[in-house]
Order: C-alpha cells, then sequence, then structure tokens
C-alpha cells in the first residue's frame, strides 16, 4: 500500500476541475435538483474560479495518490476567520474530497494530517469548515477527528436550494 501526498500546481488546473466536478457529484450530486447541482459544478469548479484560487498564496490545494491512483484532494485556506468563533488566526478547511473507490482506505485521515501541518506550520490556531447535515460518514469522520459542531449554516447550492450543514471547529 503506498500513499503519497503533493501540491497541486496552477499548471494542474485542468485535472483539478475535472477531480473536484467528479468528487462533488459523487458526494452531493443527490441534494437538490441536477439542474441546481449542474449549475453549482460549472460555476464553483470551471478553470477560471480554480485557477484564481491555485494562484492565492493563502490557499492550499492537495492530493492524494493510493497505489499511484489519483484518489482525491484537499483545499485549506489559511487566516479565513468565522462569526462563531473569535479564535485567530485560523483556517478554513474548505476540501477534503476523495473519490468513492477509496474510501475507507485511511486516506482522509492522510490528508487531515497532511493539512494540519500546513496550518501550524503558518501559525494556525484551529479549522474550521462546513459539512452537510445529512453526510453521516463525513460527521462521524470530523467528529472522531475531535472537530465540534458550534453552529449551522445554510450552503447556498443555487437561487431556489441550500443544504443545512453545520459549522465545525478544531483546535490544532
Amino acid at each position: 500500500m503506498s500513499i503519497s501526498i503533493k501540491v497541486i500546481g496552477s499548471s494542474e488546473v485542468e485535472s483539478l476541475a475535472k477531480l473536484s466536478q467528479a468528487t462533488f457529484l459523487e458526494s452531493h450530486g443527490h441534494s437538490a435538483e441536477a439542474s441546481d447541482i449542474e449549475n453549482y459544478v460549472d460555476f464553483h469548479f470551471n478553470i477560471e474560479e480554480l485557477s484564481k484560487a491555485l494562484n492565492d498564496p493563502d490557499i492550499h490545494f492537495n492530493k492524494i495518490y493510493f497505489n499511484n491512483q489519483l484518489a482525491g484532494y484537499s483545499k485549506l485556506i489559511l487566516d479565513k476567520p468565522h462569526p462563531f468563533t473569535d479564535i485567530t488566526p485560523i483556517a478554513k478547511f474548505e476540501r477534503l474530497y476523495l473519490l468513492k473507490d477509496f474510501y475507507g482506505l485511511g486516506l482522509g485521515e492522510e490528508l487531515l494530517k497532511h493539512n494540519i501541518e500546513i496550518a501550524r506550520n503558518h501559525q494556525q490556531r484551529a479549522f474550521w469548515l462546513f459539512v452537510w447535515t445529512q453526510n453521516v460518514k463525513g460527521l462521524k469522520f470530523y467528529q472522531k477527528n475531535n472537530f465540534k459542531i458550534i453552529g449551522e449554516h445554510d450552503f447556498k447550492i443555487s437561487d431556489k436550494h441550500s443544504n443545512p450543514n453545520y459549522v465545525m471547529l478544531k483546535m490544532i
């Protein structure tokens, strides 16, 4: 079993777009009407938006491989406060997505640990994130890793649909 984590560079924006779209559709594709999901994916996981993020020094994208196969990715935003906490500096752990074929292999744990190290190296004191209230596996994963629910948030998929999310916090 071989696991490796690598930084996603700006030259990899097209593969990041494909991976982002695939993992979001696998995990949230059933959470709203197909047209709402399609519009959300087209808006948030396009080359232009991802290029901007990849060129922002406060945003860290990493990809994880399992036996030399791309399995998922993460996105960490440094110095991103949330109104539910006054902890500073704090990072937003915006994405931890794996392709379904790679669930249950401990890859989420590895990506989380890797992002904790990045945050610590940038003197962040905590992480916060949104997790869909119906994402049972995600909630279990984050609670097992000492994230605490600190509030709720309506995650807007479209003008007519929002998914209820928890705001979770982890001290690092």
